[in-house]
Order: structure tokens, then C-alpha cells, then sequence
């Protein structure tokens, strides 16, 4: 008689009840939650240290190209053509482009403004004191170009 009643007793305490699925189901939701949040906090931290390192590496190849040619390269393809591959301005991996950059090409795109005469803020200020270039990069925290702007030379007065 009591192994009849064992295995009866056995088999109706034998897996979870839904109750239990359910909380260990919200409880697995809850933390894949925190998590998917976590990580593109991460991903946009990294993508505008990316595009930060691309307009870091634009300026220091434009003082490069300075150096060389005592003058700030005027297009992006001063510094990324074929040609100025072989120099030690060349630059290679960044695409410069003329307007301000977006989140589509945004990690390896930088916005190089050469400041000059049309570009000054103040009339009086005479254009041997503007030389230099702005660089701006896409920062993926606000997703919009950043407000950190890059100097490279004297460009003071440029807008």
C-alpha cells in the first residue's frame, strides 16, 4: 500500500506551476530590458569616440599638410586623393565631406570648413589673421553634428 501512495504522491509534485513560468518569464524579460537600454547607451558612446578619433586624425593630417605646403588644404581631397596617399598628410578611412555630417555615414564622416575672408564674424578683422580650418564630427549621444568644434590654426574669428 505505501508504494502506491509514493508514487502517487511522486508524480503530483513533478514540474513548476504557471505561476512559476510566469515570474521567472517577467523576471528574464525585465533583465533583457536593462540590458538591450545598456547597450546602445554603449554603442552611441562608441560611435562618437569613432567619428571624435576620425575629426582628431583630419586635423592633425590638415597641420601635416600646413607644414608642408604652408597652407590649410582647401577640400577634403587634399588630404584623401591617391596622390596624397604617398605624403605623410595623407589620410585614409575618413570620408571629409562639405556639409555637416549624419548618422548614416556619421562614424567615419567629418565636416571640414576652411575659414577664410567670407567666413570671418567681425568686418574689421583683417583675413591674414584667419587661417585655419573648423572640424566637425556627428556625435551619436544627441544625434546631430556635435557641438565640440575642432580648431586647427587661427580661425578666432571664423563662423
Amino acid at each position: 500500500m505505501s508504494f502506491i501512495s509514493n508514487k502517487i504522491k511522486s508524480s503530483s509534485e513533478r514540474g513548476f506551476t504557471i505561476v512559476e513560468l510566469l515570474i521567472v518569464i517577467v523576471v528574464i524579460g525585465i533583465l533583457a530590458a536593462i540590458t538591450i537600454v545598456s547597450f546602445n547607451g554603449v554603442t552611441a558612446k562608441a560611435n562618437t569616440t569613432n567619428a571624435k578619433a576620425m575629426a582628431s586624425s583630419l586635423a592633425k593630417k590638415a597641420e601635416a599638410y600646413n607644414a608642408e605646403k604652408n597652407n590649410y588644404p582647401t577640400l577634403g581631397t587634399d588630404l584623401t586623393a591617391t596622390a596624397a596617399q604617398s605624403e605623410t598628410y595623407g589620410l585614409s578611412g575618413v570620408l571629409v565631406v562639405t556639409t555637416t555630417p549624419v548618422a548614416g555615414n556619421g562614424k567615419t564622416s567629418v565636416q571640414m570648413i576652411k575659414c577664410s575672408a567670407t567666413s570671418i564674424a567681425q568686418a574689421s578683422i583683417t583675413t591674414a589673421n584667419i587661417t585655419g580650418l573648423r572640424i566637425v564630427y556627428f556625435d551619436f549621444g544627441t544625434n546631430a553634428a556635435s557641438t565640440e568644434v575642432m580648431n586647427v590654426g587661427t580661425t578666432t574669428f571664423c563662423v
